[in-house]
C-alpha cells in the first residue's frame, strides 16, 4: 500500500510513517505542503492519504475536494485535526474523508484509524494484529 502523508510538522510525518511501517506499509511519501501533495499525487499510485485538516496554502476541505474533482478520486482519505468540533468532522466526512483521527493521537489509536480506512476500502480485508 502506497501512501501519501501530508503535515507541516516534520514530527508528526515522521511519527505517521514510523506507525505505516511498523504496520508493515514501507512505501510512504512525506510532503509539507497540499500543492506539493497534489503533485506527488498526479505521479500516480496512492492508496492512501493521511493528511492534516489545517494546512497552510489550502484548508483540507479544498484538498479533499481537488483530490475527489480530480482522477485519483478513488484514493482513501484520513484526516487528522486538532480541532474536533462536530461541524468540522461532518463537514469533513461529507466532503469525502473515510475517518479522521484528534491530535495528539497515540500510536494505537492512528493504527486503529488506518486500519479502519483500509477494511471499509477493501470488501473483506481482515488484519493480524
Amino acid at each position: 500500500m502506497k501512501t501519501l502523508v501530508v503535515d507541516s510538522s516534520a514530527f508528526i510525518r515522521k511519527s505517521v510513517v514510523q506507525v505505516l511501517s511498523q504496520m508493515g506499509y514501507q512505501d510512504s511519501v512525506q510532503v509539507d505542503t497540499c500543492s506539493a501533495a497534489l503533485e506527488e499525487l498526479n505521479k500516480g499510485g496512492f492508496d492512501l492519504v493521511i493528511a492534516d485538516w489545517h494546512m497552510p496554502d489550502m484548508s483540507g476541505l479544498e484538498f479533499v475536494k481537488t483530490i475527489w474533482a480530480g482522477p485519483h478520486n478513488n484514493v482513501s482519505f484520513l484526516m487528522m485535526t486538532v480541532i474536533a468540533s462536530r461541524t468540522e468532522i461532518s463537514e469533513a466526512l461529507r466532503a469525502g474523508v473515510n475517518n479522521y483521527i484528534v491530535k495528539p493521537f497515540t500510536a494505537g489509536g492512528l493504527r486503529e484509524a488506518i486500519e479502519s480506512v483500509i477494511v471499509h476500502k477493501i470488501p473483506g480485508n481482515t488484519f493480524n494484529s
